[in-house]
């Protein structure tokens, strides 16, 4: 069995130590693992289904992982005490919100027609939803098996409870009777539930909480006093910068274009021209200096004369010569020469036959 190492959150690796130990108090709910298609690329993905009990076992949460393998561009290993790991990617587990998978499962049926489509029973969305992505896979499936979604895995997703909990961000819900429930996939809801997570990824305390995401607002001149409004824009268009990895293209551009950046974008337009028209004069700056070296005034001739012996020193030798006798020796070479070495036997002296 191969051997992989991961980072992965504190209660998964308590659940799966439990597991190994055979403690589970819940085998039914056993962590496991579903092929989805990636909801901004559409390929199949690996994502970790974790279920989460308290102490008392009155309550239990569940979440879904991306499972993400960082490998590295030259080969290498992991040591991990007395053993040699000759895999040296790097698996990482991170929370992720399952709103993001249903915004691109929910939405093939009406990318397949072409229109807005009709409210339908869940049970019923559900069935072609699993059927359309599995056979959308097939192609991909033919060069690397690894990228086939199962049906069941797609069925197992979302008839989950806290899938079916979250079906209300991306969808249009009738009621029809008290037994009956219909839905619509709706773009304008999930535009107005995405900005709600722009909003609370571009608050003050949540933004400057990164470190990389406050030294891109640096370099660009946005933490500079008196450029509130333009720093407020810049957190906005970073946090959609971050959501832009878990969505479709189309849908990225429609929530920018929801948000006005004219001023942002033409800020940061001045500062990219300002900084090419800086890369344009380093060289002229460069030429310039050494202009004056190349055409000294009067100097001509004796430039042309210091070439003319250089090229007759290479011809004769003179010029190997020459350079011999300017290399100074080191300061361990001269100390060795002042010393005495009177009464010393020479080195050859060791490696000759001894008279008997």
């Amino acid at each position: 069995m191969s051997t992989h190492l991961a980072i992965l959150p504190l209660d998964i690796i308590d659940t799966l130590t439990a597991q190994l130990n055979q403690e589970n108090p819940h085998p039914g709910f056993a962590t496991r693992f579903l092929r989805l298609p990636h909801p901004r690329t559409g390929l199949a993905s690996l994502f970790l289904l974790h279920d989460q009990h308290s102490q008392d076992d009155s309550t239990k949460t569940s979440s879904i992982l991306e499972v993400q393998a960082i490998s590295p561009t030259n080969a290498r290993t992991w040591f991990i005490g007395e053993e040699v790991v000759a895999d040296g990617k790097l698996m990482v587990m991170t929370p992720m919100d399952p709103m993001f998978l249903l915004m691109y499962l929910l939405r093939v049926p009406q990318a397949r027609v072409g229109s807005k489509g009709n409210f339908r029973p869940m049970s019923d969305i559900i069935e072609e939803v699993a059927a359309t992505a599995s056979d959308a896979s097939e192609k991909d499936a033919q060069k690397d098996p690894s990228l086939k979604v199962s049906t069941d895995d797609v069925i197992s997703f979302l008839s989950l409870d806290f899938v079916q909990s979250s079906i209300k961000r991306v969808c249009d819900i009738k009621v029809i009777t008290e037994e009956i429930t219909v839905y619509r996939y709706s773009h304008d809801v999930v535009l107005e539930n995405l900005k709600g997570k722009v909003a609370r990824l571009s608050d003050p305390r949540v933004a400057e909480m990164s470190r990389t995401l406050v030294r891109n607002l640096a370099k660009d001149g946005l933490m500079d006093d008196g450029k509130e409004g333009l720093l407020e824009s810049g957190r906005m268009k970073l946090a959609c910068e971050l959501l832009s990895q878990y969505l479709p293209r189309d849908i990225l551009q429609d929530l920018i274009a929801s948000y006005d950046f004219a001023k942002l974008d033409a800020h940061l337009k001045t500062v990219k021209d300002e900084e090419l028209a800086l890369l344009a004069l380093a060289p002229d700056t460069g030429k310039r200096a050494k202009a004056p070296k190349a055409v000294t005034a009067g100097k001509g001739s004796q430039k042309r004369k210091k070439d003319a012996k250089a090229a007759d020193d290479v011809a004769t030798g003179d010029g190997d010569k020459k350079k011999k006798k300017d290399a100074k020796s080191s300061h361990g070479v001269e100390q060795l020469k002042k010393a005495n070495v009177a009464g010393m036997s020479k080195l050859s002296t060791f490696f000759t036959k001894k008279t008997t």
